[in-house]
């Protein structure tokens, strides 16, 4: 049952995460969970949002919209994050389609050692042909252990329709934020009226379209500061901003920072790391 899932990185993820998140609005198929270890994080999730702290999870849905912006520093931060395809949970997957959780956040005390130990152990695999049904069984102990937590609401027909469209749109957005887009070209797309799009925005994402566009685009910007050589003047063009003093003053705007600070901060961070306590996570396990 696990054979075409075997090559397919984007249907199985975990890692820890040591550095701070900062992803935009975005949705995909799969579900998702954060387990904050060290640090803080505000997370939305659908039309609201969380602070989570040390020892909470966050437990997003297949379909839903959500973002990330961590309040911690580097050196700070530790964070447990998995993605996992329904297809990979048989038991859990009509419960995973079907809605979504009233409340999407667990304590620590709701927290058992059976998730821990499957948490600590999913990591340490390579997820490969011999090893999905190994994942898959570890991802599903989690599971096992939270859902009995869980409140799962299903969707009313007129909010799965404003979803799906949702995820249609933010999807679309995704793949073309470096072009030259608008909200009226997007609209055309999609054959509906610009009324009815910025409803999306305003119901679902809780943001007009120019912000949700320009954090997508700053968000590439930042990766480039930090991944590329590339000059600022070429990454203004390759995140779409044909100016520069535009870029920079959007950029401040969402960072507090000018891109040519921000890169030098960064490479400082590197150059001198300060990481959590290795054996912190062991430590949580009795």
């Amino acid at each position: 049952m696990f054979y075409e899932y075997e090559n397919e990185k984007e249907n199985y993820y975990c890692t820890f995460e040591y550095k701070p998140l900062d992803f935009p609005l975005h949705i995909h198929q799969v579900i998702e969970l954060v387990h904050v270890i060290q640090g803080e994080i505000v997370m939305q999730i659908g039309p609201k949002t969380y602070t989570l702290k040390p020892g909470q999870l966050a437990l997003v849905f297949p379909n839903v919209v959500h973002n990330y912006h961590t309040l911690s520093e580097y050196g700070e931060t530790l964070f447990y994050i998995l993605n996992c395809n329904p297809n990979l949970l048989p038991y859990f997957k009509k419960d995973l389609l079907k809605g979504q959780p009233a409340n999407p956040i667990l304590d620590s005390n709701q927290i058992h050692t059976d998730f821990l130990y499957a948490e600590k152990r999913s990591v340490e695999v390579y997820f490969c042909a011999e090893t999905v049904a190994l994942c898959s069984s570890l991802a599903s102990l989690m599971l096992s252990r939270i859902f009995p937590y869980l409140e799962i609401l299903p969707y009313e027909s007129e909010e799965q329709g404003l979803q799906d469209l949702s995820g249609k749109v933010i999807s679309y957005i995704g793949s073309h934020f470096t072009q030259n887009i608008s909200l009226e070209n997007i609209a055309n797309h999609f054959g509906i009226g610009k009324y009815s799009l910025s409803r999306i925005f305003s119901n679902v994402l809780h943001q007009n379209f120019n912000h949700y566009l320009n954090s997508l685009r700053i968000n590439y910007a930042k990766h480039l500061l930090t991944t590329s050589d590339y000059s600022i003047t070429r990454i203004s063009v390759e995140c779409a901003y044909n100016n520069q003093q535009t870029f920079n003053r959007v950029f401040k705007e969402f960072t507090g920072t000018t891109p040519k600070e921000y890169r030098k901060k960064f490479q400082s961070d590197v150059s001198n790391p300060i990481l959590p306590n290795p054996n912190m996570y062991s430590e949580i396990i009795i």
